[in-house]
């Protein structure tokens, strides 16, 4: 029986306390930050995906008619385009008939939402 822990013995008693708690806490906060940048990478595609579809329908509209639509609801509904109205702001500004119409898909509540 040892009366004394030399440093070695009291390292090696400290690690085997505190090493199983701490690999599941480290585990959790890997597989935590690993869906926060999921979903990141997630929100960033729709909205890139929600602007390429509507400019691609006025580009559409204008191939077809000859001028592009004047309005949002006339695009949407046109060519079926739904999107979630309280996860995006969606600008769209008519430049006139024959001028490409300005686009603008805006998160809300910023990119981390």
């Amino acid at each position: 029986m040892k009366l004394f822990q030399t440093r070695k013995d009291r390292l090696k008693s400290i690690i085997r306390l505190v090493l199983p708690p701490l690999v599941p806490a480290l585990a959790v906060l890997v597989f935590v930050l690993a869906i926060s940048a999921a979903s990141d990478t997630s929100q960033s595609s729709q909205q890139a995906t929600l602007e390429r579809a509507l400019s691609a329908g006025a580009i559409r509209t204008y191939a077809l008619t000859g001028c592009y639509p004047q309005s949002l609801d006339e695009l949407l509904e046109v060519y079926h385009i739904t999107y979630d109205s309280n996860k995006y702001i969606v600008e769209y500004v008519p430049q006139g008939s024959n001028l490409v119409p300005s686009i603008f898909v805006i998160p809300i509540g910023g990119p981390q939402e």
